[in-house]
């Protein structure tokens, strides 16, 4: 008989970790029986659908999530209730179907990791945060999630040195498998000649915000190594404004004026299936501000033979090999940025030799059988 497993997600949309929670529902339900519990129905409810019965795809809008009002001294009070509220949900949830692991697919669902313990059930958590704006309340709330969690499992080593070699954290990557075939795609005829006169195209996937995921240092790097070369450098930005953040928008426009990249900078917002686009990028860049967990945009795009340039924070310095299948730039730092965009710009030959390796360093390290057999020997061990 199949063991009954929870999922816990924090949202609904098709971003990283709904991504890889998709892949943790395709990988677990050819053994066990998977309920999946969500915030809100989204894409990613609609993606679930294609692989769970309705039934198991279990909405619960009050499902808390933290935020960083959550500690603010006028907010513990409604945080507390939430809590609480959520706990003796989600317990009765686990009764109900008889739920035996309990795995939270991110670090800002609090509940869970008690509700599971109080119903005598395991519990992974699956970290894909780095929690450094957390400050004086981490050491607190890193210790409830290591009482409370049979394993903390973490998308890359750095992400896992958050909590100082704790015994029950263990470091799996996430799993890519190369894509066998591309979609076309289509794209206005203007997109589409700026594109063939360019000398370099840059891609980035990404929802945008400033500083956190770092568009203002592309556009700025993209600005400056305009002014040394002269060179045609073209970026295509595929993402939507994170919620709240919409009014950024006034100032990535304004850097955009200030180097005059009003023809070089392109906004393609959401796009369900990002992927086939890639093919219009000669380098992918993610110019993050803080810290990756584990980019996954990263691994999709060394997943399709692209160079890519990242910051040397977080968990992206595990990806990219540095001047193997691509460069590591200074965090925040948009001039040595622009350097490294410089590299490929006077070294086309590069580009395919780099994008080789990126295909190479996705099989070899980060393989989706590599991270089925990490995570089926996981829930295995668990469970005896």
């Amino acid at each position: 008989m199949m063991e009954n497993i929870l999922l816990v997600g924090h949202s609904g949309d098709m971003y990283g970790a709904s991504r890889s929670l998709i892949k943790l529902v395709r990988i677990l339900n050819a053994k066990y029986k998977v309920y999946v519990l969500l915030p809100e129905a989204g894409s990613l409810n609609a993606e679930l659908s294609a692989i769970l019965p309705a039934d198991r795809i279990l909405l619960y809008e009050s499902l808390y999530i933290f935020t960083r009002n959550s500690f603010k001294l006028r907010f513990i009070g409604s945080t507390l209730v939430r809590f609480f509220d959520n706990l003796l949900t989600i317990r009765k949830i686990i009764r109900k179907y008889d739920i035996r692991i309990i795995h939270t697919n991110s670090g800002v669902v609090p509940a869970p990791a008690l509700a599971a313990k109080i119903s005598g059930r395991k519990h992974i958590w699956h970290i894909r945060e780095w929690f450094g704006d957390f400050k004086k309340f981490w050491p607190i709330y890193s210790a409830y999630m290591t009482r409370f969690s049979d394993r903390v499992v973490c998308v890359s080593k750095t992400m896992a040195a958050q909590f100082q070699d704790h015994q029950n954290v263990m470091t799996i990557y996430n799993g890519f498998e190369i894509p066998q075939s591309r979609a076309n795609i289509s794209i206005p005829e203007a997109l589409q000649q700026s594109l063939k006169q360019a000398d370099l195209v840059l891609g980035c996937t990404s929802r945008i915000r400033l500083i956190r995921k770092g568009q203002e240092y592309l556009i700025e790097a993209i600005g400056i190594i305009t002014q040394r070369t002269g060179k045609n450098i073209q970026a295509v930005l595929i993402g939507d404004y994170v919620p709240g953040y919409e009014w950024q928008k006034q100032t990535i426009t304004a850097l955009i004026k200030k180097y005059h990249l009003e023809d070089r900078i392109h906004f393609l917002g959401h796009l369900p299936d990002p992927l086939p686009f890639y093919k219009l990028f000669d380098v992918f860049v993610l110019p993050s501000g803080e810290p990756e967990p584990f980019g996954g945009v990263i691994m999709e795009a060394m997943s399709l033979g692209l160079p890519v340039i990242g910051s040397n924070a977080g968990g992206t310095t595990e990806q990219i090999a540095n001047a193997q299948n691509g460069y590591l730039f200074e965090n925040k730092n948009a001039e040595d940025l622009a350097d490294k965009i410089g590299l490929f710009l006077n070294d086309p030959s590069s580009l395919k030799l780099f994008g080789e390796c990126s295909k190479e360093r996705v099989e070899k390290h980060f393989s989706l059988e590599l991270h089925k057999e990490n995570i089926l020997r996981l829930y295995e061990n668990i469970l005896k």
